[in-house]
């Protein structure tokens, strides 16, 4: 018998995802920091995980690394999003998804404070274990800013997690079999094509009005 089938689609979501994904991945490319004026000690960077290049300041390759892997987590999970259509399974790779991409936001949350508020890391040594007083004091006595990267980052990161916040998608197609009268839907109850949790008469050309 003919029957009208719902299905549920997290393509939006999984495309969301997948480029929150790929802009982190971007900005690890990019410089984090630019210095202005005065210098900040090369092993005070390391201590960050980045490195000096000029005037500007990058990730540093080990650093780099966990953030791409933290990226193609996302980007996996954004694939899977895309070809699930079993019920419950698709919040599995959301909580996956914001997971992974939770240690991004971390990392750019605390090089957020290291530029508006340096002074609040003093309080917060496990940050930067027993190094936090030096890290401080060199970004105090220099004019540290926030570099392309690092926008890149926080746009990645907030891309990815409201990707995990997109509702799925219901669609619904009628099934029919070859002994359906004309092609067409034989008169009988089925799931409502406007609510999957209700259900409609069809009388064979139309739907009844009541539920």
């Amino acid at each position: 018998m003919a029957q009208v089938r719902h299905t549920r689609s997290h393509v939006v979501a999984g495309l969301t995802l997948g480029l929150g994904a790929a802009i982190v991945m971007l900005g690890t490319l990019l410089p984090v920091y630019t210095v202005d004026r005065g210098t900040v000690a090369p092993r005070v960077w390391a201590l960050l995980g980045l490195r000096p290049d000029g005037a500007s300041v990058r990730l540093d390759d080990s650093f780099r690394t966990y953030l791409l892997m933290t990226g193609a987590w996302a980007l996996l999970m954004g694939i899977a999003l895309i070809i699930t259509r079993m019920r419950f399974v698709g919040v599995v790779w959301r909580l996956a998804a914001v997971v992974g991409l939770t240690a991004g936001s971390f990392v750019t949350f605390a090089f957020w404070v290291l530029v508006l508020r340096p002074g609040a890391s003093v309080g917060r040594p496990s940050w930067f274990a027993a190094a936090a007083p030096e890290v401080v004091d060199a970004f105090s006595d220099a004019t540290v800013d926030a570099g392309v990267g690092l926008y890149v980052l926080t746009v990645g990161c907030a891309v990815g997690v409201l990707a995990a916040l997109v509702p799925t998608f219901h669609t619904r197609r009628v099934i029919k079999d070859a002994n359906s009268a004309g092609g067409g839907l034989a008169p009988g109850w089925y799931a409502s094509p406007t609510s999957r949790r209700r259900h409609r008469y069809w009388d064979g050309e139309k739907w009844t009005v009541g539920a």
